[in-house]
């Protein structure tokens, strides 16, 4: 074989395998980079996946709250007043309902081992949360004639609709769901006698 068929043959056997050489490292390349590009796009998949939100908790109930800093007449505050007159009662009261309506009761000398009950006012209210901040309970109580004169007692009671005794409206079921205020009136006694508290009436829970 001539000298120069040779340095061809032998040129063309080492362009043969820097082309094969170049091939295999240039797939390699190409594989690197498809697993590189894979790798990246998993990673920010994972990065844009958002999480389920956390399941709803329903509210849970609590007892009614009143605030006796607002209410008005005052608890310290001694009611005198005759029988015609009308007594507004006011107090805010806060409460977590869950769905269940409020009911206030005003009771006039509540004693609770008696059936015989005189309710001087009551007011449901709508279910509302307990960062609301605009509910009072608002009783006016017109003094009924005949009160016989000297010291009485005004009890009210507040509590969720489905914590009253059927058939009882100033009994509960459970008194941890129970908020009461009292308040104490001289009712058709002389003006001199007006700040003198004589037989007063207690009151207990039932």
């Amino acid at each position: 074989m001539p000298l120069w068929a040779s340095f061809v043959t032998g040129a063309a056997t080492r362009l043969s395998w820097l082309a094969s050489c170049s091939s295999r490292r240039l797939g390699r390349f190409v594989g690197l980079a498809r697993l590189s590009l894979g790798v990246a796009s998993i990673s920010m998949l994972s990065g844009c996946l958002v999480d389920d939100p956390p399941p709803l908790v329903a509210p849970k109930k609590t007892k009614p709250f009143l605030d006796n800093s607002n209410i008005h007449p005052g608890v310290d505050q001694l009611i005198v007043t005759n029988s015609g007159e009308t007594v507004m009662f006011t107090i805010p009261v806060k409460s977590e309902d869950a769905g269940d309506p409020l009911f206030a009761i005003l009771l006039f000398d509540y004693t609770p081992d008696s059936d015989m009950v005189e309710q001087a006012g009551s007011v449901p209210m709508p279910a509302s949360t307990f960062d609301d901040t605009n509910r009072v309970v608002s009783i006016p109580v017109s003094v009924r004639p005949g009160i016989t004169p000297g010291c009485h007692r005004y009890t009210l009671r507040v509590t969720h609709q489905s914590n009253i005794v059927p058939g009882h409206s100033d009994r509960v079921i459970n008194k941890a769901d129970l908020a009461e205020a009292f308040w104490l009136a001289n009712i058709n006694v002389p003006p001199e006698n007006a700040g003198q508290l004589v037989n007063c009436p207690s009151g207990g829970n039932k």
